[in-house]
């Protein structure tokens, strides 16, 4: 760490993700602010932030909870992690761009596709970051954050022009000081990541909220798999238009993969789409299979099993709304 480093950071979006980060950030002794909504944010200036799961049980006291305050001068922060769902990124984007100091950065920790580039356009390629986050973690209670699991480090890389890299550096410094296993990867690697996360999630977040059954089970029918396969082969083809290159040689190579090692350690995981259709939010089903097809789009590429996965989930998403209509209507 060079000398004078002394990083403030703003979590921006502090739900589970954004909690465990800062939470951990907080307990090496770093200057950490907290922006969100909702119970469990609410919760953090009165109960302390709790978290628990595999990495240990953790606790900041109320009295160390720094939120964003919403009235008087607004203070400036070096690094801001960007925490909030892809539905979110634009309107986050621009709340939090002017809360950003000259030669800062802003980070995505989010899933999907677009988050960068909408990122760019506010506060600059020159500040922009992306990370491949692949731990898990769940809001237990108000004030209370679980790590449920954790697939491989968090990756950071610049995706578009060289950022300030004492503070990129830092970062990855104290994550990793902090437990959560944090490393640095060129361009190339960055991008190769996201895609690979967007591949494992384009194939089974959608069908497993469709068909409201975990991952496990959608490996052991014929029916689903065939259509995993599709979904995978559709990708490749926006992949090789786009000129992404990931670590597999080809379609049928990723689904190989899928199936015998990412599929067996979360056979029991419940899509994370299924959870927000349960609770009456919108899904990142845009950022995910809805980016996929818009992309196709471009390239004039046909992408039929992608955009129907869209238009199901996008329906399902309003099915309160039809539930609620008299049987005699």
């Amino acid at each position: 760490m060079k000398p004078g480093y002394s990083p403030d950071y703003l979590i921006y979006g502090a739900g589970a993700i954004g909690s465990v980060l800062g939470g951990f950030l907080q307990k090496i002794g770093s200057s950490v602010t907290y922006a969100g909504r909702g119970e469990h944010f609410l919760a953090l200036p009165e109960k302390g932030l709790k978290i628990t799961g595999i990495w240990g049980e953790h606790y900041i006291p109320p009295q160390e909870i720094q939120t964003l305050s919403r009235q008087g001068p607004k203070k400036q922060f070096s690094t801001i992690l960007l925490c909030v769902k892809s539905r979110d990124t634009e309107a986050a984007v621009r709340a939090a761009a002017p809360l950003l100091k000259g030669g800062g950065i802003m980070v995505s920790m989010q899933n999907g596709l677009k988050n960068w580039e909408a990122i760019a356009r506010q506060v600059g390629e020159e500040c922009t970051v992306g990370a491949r986050v692949i731990f898990g973690a769940e809001i237990v209670g108000p004030g209370h954050a679980a790590v449920t699991v954790n697939a491989d480090d968090v990756l950071l890389g610049e995706p578009f022009l060289p950022v300030n890299r004492p503070l990129l550096e830092g970062l990855q410094a104290d994550l990793s000081r902090s437990g959560i296993p944090a490393r640095m990867v060129s361009k190339d690697e960055i991008w190769a990541a996201i895609w690979g996360k967007v591949l494992y999630n384009c194939s089974l977040n959608p069908l497993g909220a469709l068909l409201e059954v975990p991952y496990g089970m959608l490996g052991e029918s014929a029916e689903t798999r065939g259509i995993i396969r599709i979904i995978i082969e559709e990708i490749f083809l926006v992949m090789r238009a786009k000129g992404v290159n990931v670590p597999y040689r080809d379609a049928d190579d990723y689904y190989h993969y899928l199936m015998s090692r990412q599929l067996p350690p979360t056979a029991g995981h419940r899509a994370s789409m299924l959870q927000d259709i349960l609770k009456g939010r919108q899904t990142e089903i845009d950022a995910l299979n809805g980016a996929i097809s818009l992309y196709a789009r471009e390239y004039g590429i046909s992408t039929p099993c992608n955009d129907l996965l869209s238009a199901l989930i996008k329906f399902k998403e309003k099915k309160k709304a039809f539930s609620s209509i008299p049987d005699n209507y």
